[in-house]
């Protein structure tokens, strides 16, 4: 019965904060959509007035060389070659779209109308353009719009001519959807700022709060009078179990000094038996360590890391000397280079020095490199010391990054792995994003240095908020004897673990190439052959984090409930190696689109479950650790990430885009598939036994 009802009032918790969680979402999405609406709208009221001045001033410059060319006596009639100057000025300015002179004394077009060659977008995006464009002529948030100027032409107070210029209004809809795009992410990143902060506060605020109030409460109703925990905070709920924990303190003592000064006995024997019914000499244990102790700490750095994202090769470009290690196109990518062979190289040791010195501890050691990589960033003075830094920096991410997914891995059980590891790919996922597109806007803004003092600040802000939430009182890291005679390095334990060796070679690696081989390089590369533009490619790209946000929580859940980790895995691999055969013999934005959407719904299925299996696998070894087959993780998957595109360049060079693409993807199909053989005939040999 005790069950049922404990299952009732979690259940009745889960649900208001669903409910909060939803109405919350809801009104950020109002709102978005709102703010959404209303920057479109004055941009629009903003720029038409420029367009027309644009086009009156194009029209303007017309009439002035036509009545030049009148004044130094060439007749009106006879005036030569204007419909070619007149086409290259409409060919200069995307802002007009086509002009002519029409003459008013004989009502014939002294030249023909020129159409520009603006690019008139069709579809939803030009039709949600179109409908702000109505509602801001609607509200008349601006002049009266119009679309054509016309200049006369005069000689002696006599109008002989109209230059005709008209507003492209395919230019005004590309900017207005440009800015539509740019304020759709600016408003996607907010809001996933704001949704962890209510994940958290939800949780620490909110349900855990009532959780620890009524658990204080079934204990008084029952009769147990101990110490309760959760009394140490400012809320109500806090100040209530403090008041009843003081009724508690005061009942102990006066039971502690009447045991004290009774001789009787039995008397004694009855005050001993009534304290143990009552338990007031007992304590209860500290709030335990959760999931979302590090869920906010790891976020606010991770973002802090993403901030130069968009804009550090062109940064490295900036300072580049000619007293720099290699060439300036070398140095350009080196740093990007760098920071991943780092993270790879320092990762096993990280894993080490968190078993040994504990996750908060190692959480707060890392801000250490990271900072001090932002900082000699700033100060660069070229690109060696943005070399320098990055790699400092590599060294802080790889510590705090192996700290937090420990953290997270020893308070989950195992029946939540998955949801568990779904929580730390959802932060990176969601830190990505938000980092890469608010540090692109204030590198618009302030500059390229300017970031890394933002990165400083919220990677300090990441060390308060660790210092706070991250707990020290974790289960006990588990502690696994080697075998005897062998050797305790992780390359030779990864060795002797056959079943973690295959998820990385035939599956944690291909993921990774494809990640940053594919969509890293192929994916911006091939865009740009396709006459996309800068923002539509970032948007592409954009879409696989998208993706992966929402589902990946979504798939990890139905990873626990089917708890077959390794098999979704599996399939996934396979179908990720599938999905990249859509862009063989198929070139177009729209099926890169496709193929970037379905990779990051089966990629999904597929980052926490990896996570799970490879600590599934470790647990069958004697002397792997949970954190140790993490460390080894993600030293493997980071030399997947530098492999991927020298593997992908190297094929652009002899193949054209569709055969690179089919060869990787078939090659991933076929790793997956061989894994799948080589799982099956492990487990027919374990039946076996």
């Amino acid at each position: 019965m005790s069950d049922i009802s404990q299952a009732v009032r979690v259940s009745l918790i889960s649900g208001f904060s669903r409910r909060l969680f939803l109405s919350t979402s809801l009104a950020m999405v109002l709102a978005a959509t709102l703010s959404l609406i209303i920057t479109v709208v004055h941009f629009n009221a903003g720029l038409r007035p420029y367009l027309v001045d644009k086009a009156r001033a194009v029209a303007v410059s017309v009439q002035q060389d036509i009545e030049y060319a009148m004044s130094i006596g060439i007749p009106f009639e006879e005036i030569r070659g204007l419909d070619q100057h007149m086409d290259a000025l409409v060919r200069e300015h995307p802002e007009v779209s086509a002009m002519r002179v029409d003459a008013v004394s004989t009502g014939v077009d002294g030249s023909g109308a020129f159409d520009s060659e603006a690019d008139k977008k069709t579809g939803i995006a030009s039709l949600i353009i179109y409908a702000v464009s109505e509602l801001s002529s609607a509200l008349s948030l601006g002049d009266e719009y119009v679309d054509t100027v016309s200049v006369e032409v005069v000689q002696n107070g006599v109008v002989l001519a109209n230059v005709v210029s008209h507003m492209d209004e395919s230019y005004l809809n590309g900017k207005m959807t440009s800015v539509f795009f740019d304020t759709l992410v600016i408003l996607i990143a907010v809001s996933l700022v704001a949704l962890e902060v209510i994940v958290v506060l939800s949780t620490s605020q909110l349900s855990e709060p009532f959780l620890v109030a009524e658990r204080a409460l079934n204990y008084r109703a029952a009769g147990d009078l101990r110490q309760y925990q959760g009394g140490l905070g400012r809320g109500r709920l806090s100040r209530f179990i403090r008041t009843l924990n003081v009724y508690n303190a005061a009942l102990r003592d006066r039971l502690r000094s009447a045991m004290e000064s009774v001789k009787d006995t039995r008397i004694r024997e009855e005050l001993a038996g009534f304290s143990e019914r009552t338990k007031l000499f007992v304590t209860d244990a500290r709030q335990k360590a959760s999931i979302m102790d590090a869920r906010i700490p790891l976020f606010v750095f991770c973002f802090a890391e993403e901030l130069q994202k968009s804009f550090l090769p062109l940064f490295v470009a900036e300072f580049y000397s000619e007293g720099d290690l290699f060439s300036r196109d070398i140095m350009m990518g080196l740093p990007i280079s760098a920071f991943m062979f780092v993270i790879a190289a320092f990762t096993p040791f990280a894993g080490k020095l968190v078993d040994k010195f504990g996750n908060k501890p190692l959480f707060l050691a890392g801000l250490v490199p990271a900072i001090g990589g932002y900082l000699m960033c700033y100060l660069a003075q070229n690109s060696n010391d943005i070399l320098i830094g990055r790699s400092m920096t590599a060294i802080g991410y790889a510590v705090i990054t192996i700290s937090c997914q420990s953290y997270i891995a020893n308070v989950v059980v195992a029946e939540n792995r998955a949801r568990g590891m779904a929580v730390f790919v959802g932060v990176l996922m969601s830190a990505t994003m938000c980092g890469t597109a608010i540090g692109a806007i204030l590198a618009d803004w302030l500059g390229f240095k300017a970031v890394f003092l933002f990165a400083i600040c919220f990677a300090a802000m990441a060390g308060f908020l660790g210092w706070n939430m991250l707990s020290t009182d974790l289960p006990a890291v588990e502690k696994k004897k080697p075998a005897a005679n062998l050797s305790r390095s992780p390359i030779a334990t990864l060795l002797r673990n056959s079943q973690f060796v295959l998820i990385v070679l035939f599956c944690a690696i291909p993921a990774k190439v494809i990640l940053t081989g594919f969509l890293y390089l192929y994916v911006p590369i091939y865009l740009a052959s396709l006459d996309a533009t800068q923002s539509e490619i970032g948007r592409v790209m954009m879409l696989y984090s998208l993706i992966i946000i929402p589902i990946s929580p979504l798939a990890s859940g139905f990873a626990d409930r089917l708890g077959k980790n390794l098999w979704m895995v599996i399939f996934a691999t396979i179908a990720s190696g599938i999905v990249l055969l859509g862009l063989y013999q198929n070139a177009s934005v729209a099926m890169v689109l496709v193929v970037v959407a379905a990779l990051g719904v089966v990629h999904a299925f597929l980052k926490a479950p990896l996570i799970v299996a490879a600590m599934e696998a470790a647990e069958k070894s004697p002397d792997i650790t949970r954190t140790g087959a993490l460390s080894l993780l993600r030293t493997s998957e980071r030399i997947g990430s530098v492999i991927g595109p020298v593997v992908v360049a190297a094929m652009l060079v002899v193949l054209d885009f569709g055969e690179v693409a089919a060869i990787l993807g078939i090659t991933v199909a076929i790793l997956g598939g061989v894994m799948a053989i080589l799982s099956l005939n492990q487990k027919g040999r374990a039946s076996h036994v």
